[in-house]
């Protein structure tokens, strides 16, 4: 405990020594003959902060400084008040001068904590002191954007917000106090951080040139305007008749947002699709029952609790499963070799047997059993990742604590290092599905009946759709805290993730079972995998495209996770699919909806060409042979009649037995819910146990995650994602192309052009 606080005295006297030298040494801005400040540079990723959300990953990094250098890092607003006075005591009374002195308006207007409206805790942004790393030169923060308010407080020497009383001394003061005791007063000075209003990152740098003269120089240049996390759209219209309704699982929402500008952007026409954020197996119920037009699937039919609508699984991008971890290391030194601690961005290699023991095992007393030992000084997975050795536990490292801090454990948050999102999904299926092939002495629950039960103890969990499903028995070990959306599962790490969390002097960790695209948009690091030779592989576009070509296909047309052979690739890749009806879309008499069918045969198009070329991060573009998947199937889409989608809309509202699927169109009967060759027929999910407290509340659980809230900002049918007809974008570059070539405009393209134009007149009048 002594060296607890005597770091954080350490950290205490450095904060000061800025504040004293900010006092003693003006900053530039406001010295008459300033010394010249160092050579810098200053970046952000992102380089665009126009457009940045709460939440988002953020590091600043200023590079250039001389040794020694330190800074603080603050969030301002971008225009600070000039109002400060300071005394003066030449003459021997004081006399109260204004101080325009940038530095005393910093420290009194940019001091009071910043809070987070994502996590509702104090911004890990503001008031962040760094130094300079020996081994790179560079001064870096990593923290996410804030957005928020700061705690409103009392500014000493500006008269409005001062908390002194009016007197002798303080003749200028005009802050009444309205309490007995003078501490509540009728103003204290707050500021914003919000679309509406701008906030600067400030840096205050300070240290020495190499002549040893001081500087302390403020950098206001980098200014922001954090949005509300979610996937709001701009530039488009409402609601049309030919409206799409789409149902997807979270991780497809940027890509979402992404078509969606491609093809609403240039026009600002209706939408054609409105996305409903949902979990995968209620997504795929809606698309069966034809409340939803589309549904985005990573599995086909897996999680599909009936298939009785006639689909086509169309192949639009490729995603994967991964373990990422996220926190921080002491894998740097600073200037004087005193240890620094740094954000984890070297790679984590890890064996499936390692992967199935952090799973299945309880998160408790990790170093002994807990998450099967592996996390324990010496162990095979702790010698292979050195980032992960360096993690220690502070104050005093030993063989009890290293595991604990090594396995994300939080006591005092009852939290065990291990999270993901609730529900039903592709990520679940698809690890537990390979876990059960090729690690299956690994993948069981402790044989701990006073645990899991006599139903559960020592038997393996086998295929599981649900991550609640690997934290059973009577006792919750934490096996996998899942958390409904991904804004909770954000918030869940969030301490690590940005370094805050009091576990963190000698390095945190905390480890989230999630999908690709999600791991890059929050900047979390997928761990790598073996591939079938036992060469570790990491997920990116080349080996999920390897995998792409060497994947089985299963019963229902989809590739399915954990049957890759190329050496190249990543091993639990699975393909993004868009559930498309093939008969055709009607109303409640059955009748055709023309102008809706052609709106799905739009988006369909723009997702196998334009959309290819938007994926968001994480998601890779599709095989040439995943392509011409997509095409042929794209065009069975729409190919069926009226009256079977007038019997199969009225047979899966009164669903016939499981076994039974579509009775027209191109639908393959599926008669076993799991991805083929799964290890299902052999290990056999875990046998039911009595209801229990932990397993009431996994079913809890799970029926929230079947209503995961929309994204942000969405109505009842979750956030409006608008997808214009590919049309306008497809013939306004060719008719470009020929009045720039000064070259006549065909016919067929001109009739097409009007067509264009009538339908974006329609769309607006809508």
């Amino acid at each position: 405990m002594s060296f607890v606080l005597l770091r954080r005295a350490g950290l205490a006297v450095a904060c000061g020594v800025l504040a004293v030298l900010g006092s003693a040494v003006p900053p530039a801005l406001a010295q008459e003959a300033p010394p010249a400040p160092p050579a810098y540079t200053l970046k952000t990723v992102p380089a665009d902060l126009s457009r940045v959300q709460d939440g988002d990953p953020l590091q600043v990094v200023v590079s250039g400084l001389p040794a020694g250098s330190v800074a603080v890092l603050k969030v301002c607003p971008t225009q600070l008040p000039d109002n400060l006075l300071k005394p003066d005591f030449a003459t021997g009374a004081v006399q109260w001068l204004p101080d325009h002195d940038f530095g005393s308006r910093v420290r009194g207007y940019c001091s009071e904590e910043f809070s987070d409206e994502l996590t509702g805790q104090r911004s890990g942004a503001h008031n962040v002191t760094r130094v300079r790393s020996r081994t790179s030169g560079d001064v870096v923060f990593a923290v996410t954007v804030p957005r928020g308010q700061s705690k409103p407080g009392f500014v000493g020497f500006d008269p409005k917000y001062t908390n002194f009383d009016k007197s002798d001394n303080f003749p200028w003061a005009d802050n009444p106090a309205v309490s007995a005791d003078g501490q509540i007063r009728t103003r204290s000075w707050s500021y914003s951080c919000d679309e509406n209003n701008p906030c600067a990152l400030t840096l205050e740098i300070v240290g020495a040139d190499a002549a040893g003269t001081p500087f302390d120089v403020f950098d206001t240049s980098r200014v922001f305007r954090p949005a509300a996390p979610g996937l709001a759209v701009k530039g488009c219209g409402g609601i049309g008749a030919e409206t799409l309704n789409a149902s997807m699982p979270e991780r497809f929402g940027r890509t979402a947002v992404a078509w969606n500008q491609l093809l609403c952007g240039p026009t600002g026409g209706s939408q054609p699709a409105t996305i409903v954020g949902e979990a995968e197996d209620a997504g795929l119920k809606a698309f069966d029952t034809g409340a939803s037009d589309l549904a985005v699937t990573g599995s086909g039919s897996a999680l599909a609790s009936q298939t009785v609508r006639s689909r086509e699984y169309v192949p639009v991008g490729l995603n994967a499963a991964v373990l990422a971890a996220t926190g921080w290391s002491p894998t740097d030194a600073d200037d004087n070799g005193s240890p620094l601690i740094s954000q984890v961005t070297d790679g984590f290699s890890m064996t499936f047997d390692e992967l199935a023991l952090l799973l299945s095992h309880g998160g408790q007393n990790p170093d002994t059993t807990g998450r099967g030992g592996i996390f324990r000084d010496g162990s095979a997975f702790v010698a292979r990742n050195p980032a992960l050795g360096k993690v220690q536990a502070s104050p005093v490292p030993s063989e009890f604590l290293n595991p604990v801090v090594r396995a994300g454990a939080d006591p005092t948050a009852l939290f065990w290092g291990l999270t993901g999102e609730a529900g039903k999904g592709t990520v679940p299926a698809a690890i537990s599905g390979l876990l059960a092939k090729v690690a299956p002495s690994s993948w069981k629950f402790q044989d701990r009946e006073d645990i899991y039960g006599k139903e559960r103890a020592g038997k393996s969990p086998g295929v599981v759709t649900e991550l609640g499903a690997l934290d059973p028995g009577e006792k919750s070990l934490h096996n996998v805290d899942a958390k409904v959306g991904q804004l909770a599962v954000r918030k869940a790490v969030d301490s690590v993730m940005t370094g805050t969390s009091s576990a963190c002097f000698g390095g945190c960790l905390n480890w989230v079972v999630t999908d690709l695209a999600t791991a890059r948009a929050y900047g979390w690091r997928p761990v790598a995998l073996p591939n079938a030779s036992g060469t570790f592989v990491e997920p990116t576009e080349a080996s999920l495209q390897a995998a792409a070509g060497s994947m089985k296909e299963g019963p229902d047309g989809t590739l399915q996770p954990g049957t890759a052979t190329d050496p190249a690739a990543y091993p639990l890749t699975f393909a993004e699919y868009l559930a498309a009806p093939v008969n055709p879309l009607v109303d409640a008499n059955c009748a055709p909806l023309k102008a809706k069918q052609d709106e799905l045969a739009t988006v369909l198009k723009m997702a196998r060409h334009g959309g290819q070329g938007v994926l968001a991060p994480g998601l890779a573009p599709l095989t040439p042979a995943l392509a011409g998947t997509a095409d042929a199937r794209t065009a069975k889409v729409g190919t069926g009649t009226a009256a079977e989608s007038c019997k199969q809309r009225d047979e899966a509202k009164n669903p016939p037995p499981a076994s039974v699927t579509g009775t027209g169109g191109t639908a393959t009967p599926v008669s076993n819910p799991l991805p083929a060759g799964s290890p299902a027929a052999a290990t056999g999910p875990a046998p039911a146990a009595a209801p229990t407290a932990a397993s009431v509340l996994a079913a809890k659980n799970l029926a929230d995650a079947t209503a995961i809230p929309p994204f942000a900002g969405a109505g009842v049918l979750g956030a409006l994602i608008p997808l214009l007809a590919l049309l306008v974008l497809v013939t306004l570059p060719s008719l470009t192309a020929y009045v720039t070539a000064g070259r006549p405009v065909p016919p067929w393209l001109s009739r097409l052009a009007r067509g264009a134009a009538a339908l974006a007149g329609r769309v607006r009048a809508a």
